[in-house]
C-alpha cells in the first residue's frame, strides 16, 4: 500500500501507531477521504476504542 501522510513523518506515525493493522478507505478525492476519516473515527470511538488522528487533519 502507498499512503500520503500530510504533516507527519513515517517515523512519527510508527511511534504512535501501536496496532498490527490499519484501516484503509479507498476514495477518489481529498473531500471524500475526510468524510471517510470522520465516519471511521466516530465508529471506533462509539465502540469504545481510543482514536488518535495524526498529521494535518481538518474535521
Amino acid at each position: 500500500m502507498h499512503a500520503v501522510l500530510h504533516g507527519i513523518t513515517r517515523d512519527q506515525f510508527m511511534a504512535r501507531h501501536r496496532a498490527d493493522h490499519l484501516n484503509v478507505a479507498y476514495v477518489p478525492d481529498a473531500e471524500t477521504a475526510g468524510k471517510a476519516l470522520r465516519a471511521n473515527a466516530a465508529l471506533f470511538a462509539e465502540l469504545g476504542l481510543e482514536v488518535h488522528l495524526c498529521g494535518e487533519v481538518q474535521l
